[in-house]
């Protein structure tokens, strides 16, 4: 990013020596060239600041992102959701008037939240924590079975 401001300084520095050697110029043609190359390079240095303001505001947007999740995640610790499954639930002290729930731990590690969600497969028999957002789920009771749709994959804890 430094490199592309000092790209743009340099632009302006070529415009204004560019708008110094018109006054010089007596031929009529020359500087109407010179004045074409000057717009063109004003036309050009704008554009290049504005997509340096974009990216800009795009990187404060992300800044602003991380430092609320930042926030948010101090709320959560790693806990036993069930025989060798562990996820991220909700501190007592930090609950307030959110019933107690567990997020998702790939969703926590990528900056995002995800509650997980107890689904019943092969009625009755497996109880598994569900991540709607990403796909991770882990079975607390009972294991993966073909009945279950999909085949078993890395998102599978069981």
């Amino acid at each position: 990013m430094v490199g592309e401001i000092l790209s743009g300084l340099g632009a302006f520095k070529s415009m204004l020596d560019a708008a110094k050697s018109l006054k010089d110029m007596n031929d009529t043609a020359i500087r109407n060239a010179a004045v074409i190359d000057l717009s063109q390079k004003i036309i050009d240095a704008q554009q290049e600041q504005m997509a340096l303001m974009e990216q800009m505001r795009t990187l404060e947007g992300e800044m602003a992102r991380l430092r609320t999740w930042d926030t948010e995640k101090q709320r959560y610790e790693l806990k036993s959701l069930g025989e060798g499954v562990f996820g991220y639930g909700v501190k007592a002290d930090a609950q307030g008037n959110d019933p107690p729930h567990s997020i998702c731990p790939d969703c926590y590690h990528g900056g995002a939240k995800s509650i997980l969600q107890q689904v019943t497969r092969h009625p009755g028999m497996c109880y598994v924590l569900l991540c709607q957002k990403c796909g991770w789920e882990a079975y607390t009771v009972g294991g993966w079975h073909p009945e279950h749709g999909g085949k078993s994959g890395s998102r599978r804890r069981s």
